[in-house]
């Protein structure tokens, strides 16, 4: 059986250490990968990766990462924004894996309370009455059990007019009732990067814009890679005991840095798309789930929206920057609407955004749905360990097993340490909540404003605002939303961000979210995001034309 969680949270602070440009910070990073010989290489920057590197730096390893893009530009920005079980995974027999997953939420609950949070979702109830009602709750008990009301509480039923009131656009017809159950909600991007600073703030080395083209080798024995610095052009060896290729679907390249080196797994790449709309447009009392054929399509509540997917079929196109297909937002407009009397058309979607999963995949699949989710850790070569498959809930079991792959015997006495290491900016709740009163009061934050920065950056938001008060940066970004100017300034200075797309798209999540893409904006967040970096007018005219263009194409309504 899993042990109870129980982990005592406070609150995640370090002395501040003396402030360096960030340019300068990254510079200092890069002379330490090519002169420093490490424990333990990452490639890749997404959630798995930042994971490993948490964990091999709280095993008192020498750890750094390296990402070709941002810190979870890829499939870890690109979620349906659920920390969970599964309940779909019940329908194929996949009790471990459940139980597995719904043990990590109830521990990310408590190590990152800012960024993952309890929601309730409706379950609507349709078809033969009793036979409906006492399948589902069968399934329902069964997520309890497995481990969902330790820390979400049991299910409770709804009837035909309670569910009503839940969601009055409910399609009527054959509606039995519903069922309400807790799941766990999360900023995936900031979860990822979260992950990252607290491993930086106790000591791992972790830069972007760096990737790695090929594999150094001594003999049978991997020892290292080439990369290259894309921002300065230059490209330098990095020398470790050993690589963990955790580069998610980009494994499935047959050009990949290690692809000579016995693979043995596949990856097969599943395309999930959302649909991002108003949340005035559909009435409902919080989240619901959508049984269709095959799988599920969840509505996630987001502070002014709903997130709505998620899509799963094989994709054989480019893996940078994905995009949802017409075919996929006509299919989730279809399931709003026939589940709903909503009436929902295109022009009312905000935006879209698309994710690739890094299946595991097996010979013979022909569909993504029935693959599992169950990750895989392999030895392939001396020196070489790569991951792969897994869902985002599970994260901190992927990074801890790869570690242990790494480590081989060595596991055993240096064990993982993550399930008692808070988050960067966590605290306990109801510090959260006091921390959100007092920031309510500050002149330019307002309570939206106070409640929108403690979620995403726990008890540091007071140095948030304290940092743009001292800028004079204490004003919204966009008019009319909760999103400061001072979070750009912030996000260059101490979270790794070098572009416009960086803060728009995965700092703030606006980038999918505001109609325009951040058209209105991208002038002040490239002059602000210029003022730090050292970009001259025609550099921020080009950054924020670059950044539109980006946005455009992997944001927008797809159409016909």
């Amino acid at each position: 059986m899993t042990a109870p969680v129980s982990v005592q949270v406070h609150a995640h602070e370090h002395p501040a250490p003396a402030h360096r440009p960030p340019l300068a910070v990254r510079g200092a990073d890069l002379e330490r990968l090519a002169n420093e010989r490490w424990d333990l290489l990452i490639v890749g920057g997404g959630i798995v990766g930042a994971g490993a590197l948490l964990d091999a730096q709280g095993r008192g390893m020498k750890v750094a990462l390296i990402e070709q893009d941002d810190v979870a530009s890829g499939t870890s920005s690109r979620s349906s924004r659920l920390i969970h079980g599964g309940l779909r995974y019940l329908e194929q027999y996949h009790f471990g894996l459940v139980r597995e997953a719904l043990h990590e939420r109830a521990l990310l609950l408590e190590l990152a309370p800012h960024l993952v949070r309890l929601e309730e979702f409706l379950f609507a109830l349709y078809g033969t009455p009793v036979i409906t009602r006492a399948f589902f709750t069968a399934g329902m008990t069964l997520y309890d059990l497995l481990g969902s009301a330790k820390s979400g509480g049991r299910h409770h039923h709804l009837t035909l007019g309670t569910t009503l009131e839940w969601a009055p656009n409910l399609n009527r017809k054959n509606l039995r009732g519903g069922i309400v159950y807790h799941d766990g909600m999360e900023d995936d991007a900031r979860l990822a990067l979260a992950v990252v600073l607290t491993a930086r703030e106790l000591g791992a080395t972790a830069v972007t814009r760096v990737r790695a083209t090929a594999a150094l080798r001594d003999g049978d024995r991997i020892t290292g890679a080439t990369v290259t610095d894309l921002l300065g052009g230059t490209s330098f060896d990095v020398h470790a005991d050993t690589v963990l290729d955790a580069t998610g679907v980009w494994g499935s390249k047959a050009d990949r840095p290690f692809s000579g080196e016995g693979a043995t797994f596949s990856v097969l790449p599943s395309r999930g798309s959302h649909l991002i709309v108003p949340r005035d447009r559909i009435p409902a009392k919080g989240g619901m789930t959508i049984r269709v054929p095959g799988k599920v399509v969840f509505m996630v509540p987001w502070p002014r929206h709903w997130v709505i997917g998620t899509t799963d079929d094989p994709f054989h196109g480019p893996l940078d920057r994905p995009s949802a297909s017409v075919p996929e937002v006509d299919k989730l407009l279809d399931t709003v609407n026939t589940t709903l009397d909503v009436g929902l058309d295109r022009s009312e979607i905000l935006g879209t955004f698309a994710g690739l999963r890094p299946l595991v995949a097996p010979s013979d699949a022909g569909s993504t749905v029935k693959v599992s989710r169950e990750h895989k850790v392999a030895v392939e070569a001396p020196g070489l360990v790569r991951i792969s498959g897994g869902k985002y809930t599970t994260y901190r079991l992927m990074a801890r097993d790869a570690v242990d792959a790494v480590l081989g015997a060595d596991a055993v006495k240096r064990p993982s340490t993550t399930a008692n290491l808070p988050i960067s900016g966590a605290a306990a709740r109801s510090d959260l909540e006091a921390m959100a009163i007092r920031l309510a009061a500050e002149p330019g934050v307002g309570e939206e404003g106070a409640r929108s920065l403690v979620d995403r950056y726990g008890i540091t938001a007071k140095d948030v605002v304290a940092f743009g008060r001292e800028r004079d940066l204490l004003r919204p970004i966009v008019a009319g939303h909760a999103y400061l100017e001072a979070e750009v300034a912030w996000a260059v200075e101490h979270e790794l961000a070098m572009s416009i797309d960086d803060i728009l798209a995965r700092r703030m999540r606006l980038a999918m979210a505001l109609p325009d893409r951040g058209e209105s904006i991208a002038a002040r967040v490239a002059s602000i995001t210029g003022d730090v970096l050292g970009w001259d007018e025609g550099r921020q005219a080009a950054e924020a034309a670059a950044y539109l263009v980006g946005a455009h194409r992997e944001f927008d309504v797809p159409s016909d």
